[in-house]
C-alpha cells in the first residue's frame, strides 16, 4: 500500500547528551528528503548520572528547546510530529514530572522508547542499508551490529535476509559509570576494574557469538564516529557511500594501546574533550575492545545511522506500509522461534497454532481486530509453551515470567506485556481483574489480551492432540456465524470436543458463533 502523497513530518528526540529536531519529506523507502535538523549539545545524562532525576531547572531547559522547534514546524508548515525520549527520560526516578511538565507547556506528548526499541529502529535502517545500498559482504557471511547507548547494549547477528541472534543488556556508557563511586573512578586501576567489569557482563554470550564466525562488525552511533574521528578517520557529510566508514580493526586495538589504560582523564588531556563526554566514551571504548577481543571481526564498519536518522525513517515507512516491514516482521518472529527453542517446545505444534492462529486473525480484521495484533498472535503462539521447560505444573504462570524477562525485537514493553499476559492465559482460566498481572494493564492491552486469548486457544484446539491430523482450514463468515472447515482423514474427536470448549469463550468475547466442519482430505 502506497502513500498517496509526499508525507512531511517532524520526528523530535530528547537524549542524554543531544536534542534534536528533524524536518523529512517521505516519498518512497528510497526517497527521504530531510527539509532541515537542528541539534542542540545538552548534559542532561551527566546530571542523571550523578542524581539519577532531572531538576526543575533541566525540565525548564528542555520545554525552552521543545518551544523553539514547535516554532520551527510551524515555520514550515509542519503539523505531523512524533517526540520522543530515551534514556535520559527513560531512566529518570521523576520521569512523570518530565512528561507532565513537558505536557503542560508545549502540549506535547513524549513517547518513551524502551532499550531493545531504540535498538530495533537503529538496526531497521542499517540493515536496509546495508542489503539495498552498501553490498559490501555476500551473504553467506555473519555480521554483527554491536550498538551502544547510555542505558544499554543491543548484540544483533544477521546473515543475509535472517536475524541469527538478538540480546540487549542493560549495562550501557551510564549506567555502567553509575555502578562506581567518584573516588573509584579516579583510581589508576578503575580502566583494569571497568575492563573486567564488562569481560564478565559479556561472558555468557562468548561461547554463542563465536559459533556464528563472524566477521563483520559494525558499529553506529555519535560515540562510534567520536572514536573514528579520534583515530584519523574522516568520513564526508551528506554522502550516501561514504555513510559507512571502514575501519581497520588493527588500527583500533593501536589507539587502545597507545591509551595504556584507557581513562576519561587521558581522553580529556589528549583530545581535549568535555568531562561528561569522556564519562562516556571511556567505558564505550572498553566495550568495544572486549567485544572485537571475543569476536576477532576482520572488518570494523562505522555506520552513520543515528537513532533520530533511524526513527525518522522507520516513520516513514511503517506509515506507507512498505513490505519491507513485513520482512523485518519475519525476522523478529524468527527470533521468538528461535527463544522457544531454547526451551524444548514442541516446534511442530508451535508453528500448527502461529499458522491457525493468523488465519483467524485475516478473518477478524473486519470484527475490530488490527493487522499488527495478527503479528502479535505469531509471537505468542510460539511462546506459549516456553514454561512447561520450568515446571508442567502451572507452566502458563513461569510462561508469563519468562516473556517478561525476555527482550522480543521489535515489540513495545507494552506489547510484551500483552503477549505474557496471552500465554498466561492461554490454556485456562479467564483474564481477570481479579488477576495482578491482568490488572496492571491498561484497558486497551486487555481488550487485545482477551482477543488474543480467544484466537490463540481456537488454533490451539486445531492441533489439541499436538499430531497435526488437520492439514489446512477454509475460515468464511455466514449469517454472524464463522465457519472453520477443517480439512482431514483423520479421527478428530479430541480436536472438535476442544474446539467446541473454547467455541464459549470465543462466542462471549466476538459476539458471533463459531462452528467447527470436517471437510475431508485436501
Amino acid at each position: 500500500m502506497g502513500i498517496p502523497k509526499v508525507l512531511r513530518y517532524a520526528v523530535l528526540h530528547v537524549g542524554s547528551s543531544s536534542m534534536s529536531i528533524t524536518i523529512l519529506e517521505y516519498a518512497g523507502i528510497d526517497d527521504v528528503k530531510v527539509i532541515d535538523h537542528a541539534s542542540r549539545e545538552v548534559t542532561f545524562g551527566e546530571e542523571l548520572f550523578q542524581t539519577s532525576r532531572l531538576s526543575f531547572k533541566t525540565i525548564e531547559e528542555i520545554c525552552q528547546i521543545l518551544k523553539g522547534y514547535k516554532q520551527l514546524m510551524a515555520d514550515y508548515g509542519v503539523t505531523k510530529s512524533k517526540l520522543y525520549g530515551t534514556t535520559v527520560i527513560r531512566e529518570a526516578q521523576n520521569r512523570r514530572s518530565i512528561l507532565d511538565q513537558i505536557f503542560i507547556h508545549t502540549g506535547m506528548r513524549v513517547e518513551v522508547i524502551d532499550m531493545p526499541k531504540e535498538v530495533y529502529y537503529k538496526y531497521s535502517l542499517l540493515h536496509y542499508d546495508m542489503t539495498h545500498h552498501h553490498h559490501i559482504f555476500d551473504d553467506s557471511e555473519a555480521l554483527m551490529f554491536l550498538d551502544i547507548s547510555s542505558g544499554g547494549v543491543g548484540i544483533t547477528v544477521w546473515k543475509g535476509g535472517a536475524m541469527l541472534f538478538q540480546r540487549n543488556m542493560h549495562s550501557g556508557s551510564l549506567r555502567v559509570m553509575e555502578s562506581f563511586k567518584r573516588n573509584e573512578r579516579a583510581s589508576s586501576s578503575f580502566s583494569t576494574a571497568i575492563s573486567e567489569y564488562m569481560r564478565r557482563i559479556i561472558s555468557p554470550l562468548k561461547e554463542e557469538l563465536q559459533e556464528f564466525n563472524i566477521k563483520n562488525l559494525v558499529l553506529s552511533g555519535d560515540e562510534a564516529r567520536l572514536i573514528a574521528s579520534l583515530m584519523g578517520y574522516k568520513a564526508e557529510k551528506n554522502s550516501k557511500e561514504n555513510s559507512m566508514l571502514m575501519v581497520s580493526p588493527y588500527d583500533f586495538n593501536k589507539f587502545v594501546d597507545s591509551l595504556e589504560g584507557v581513562t576519561a582523564t587521558k581522553l580529556i588531556n589528549r583530545y581535549n574533550l568535555p568531562e561528561f563526554k569522556a564519562n562516556i566514551l571511556m567505558p564505550t571504548i572498553i566495550l568495544y575492545h572486549e567485544i572485537m577481543d571475543m569476536v576477532a571481526p576482520d572488518n570494523l564498519l562505522i555506520s552513520g545511522v543515528s537513532f533520530s536518522e533511524g526513527l525518522s525513517w522507520f516513520h516513514g515507512v511503517e506509515i506507507e506500509q512498505n513490505s519491507y516491514v513485513y520482512k523485518l516482521r519475519e525476522q523478529n518472529i524468527q527470533l521468538a522461534r528461535a527463544i522457544a527453542r531454547r526451551y524444548h517446545t514442541d516446534a511442530v505444534h508451535d508453528h500448527e497454532v502461529e499458522r491457525f492462529s493468523l488465519k483467524f486473525c485475516n478473518v477478524l480484521k473486519d470484527k475490530g481486530f488490527p493487522e499488527r495484533w495478527g503479528y502479535l498472535s505469531q509471537i505468542a503462539a510460539n511462546l506459549c509453551s516456553v514454561g512447561k521447560f520450568i515446571n508442567l505444573r502451572n507452566h502458563g504462570e513461569h510462561s508469563y515470567h519468562i516473556v517478561m524477562g525476555t527482550d522480543i525485537f521489535g515489540l513495545s514493553e507494552q506489547e510484551k506485556e500483552v503477549i505474557a499476559n496471552v500465554v498466561y492465559y492461554h490454556y485456562k482460566g479467564m483474564p481477570s481483574d481479579d488477576d495482578a498481572y491482568f490488572r496492571k494493564l491498561t484497558e486497551l492491552q486487555k481488550i487485545q489480551v482477551t482477543k488474543l486469548v480467544a484466537v490463540i486457544r481456537m488454533a490451539c484446539s486445531l492441533d489439541a492432540g499436538s499430531n497435526q491430523k488437520i492439514s489446512d482450514i477454509d475460515i468464511t463468515e455466514q449469517d454472524n456465524t464463522m465457519i472453520v472447515t477443517a480439512y482431514t482423514d483423520q479421527d478428530i474427536s479430541l480436536e472438535s470436543w476442544t474446539f467446541k470448549r473454547d467455541a464459549v469463550y470465543f462466542t462471549e468475547i466476538f459476539g458471533m458463533e463459531i462452528k467447527l466442519i470436517i471437510g475431508g482430505a485436501r
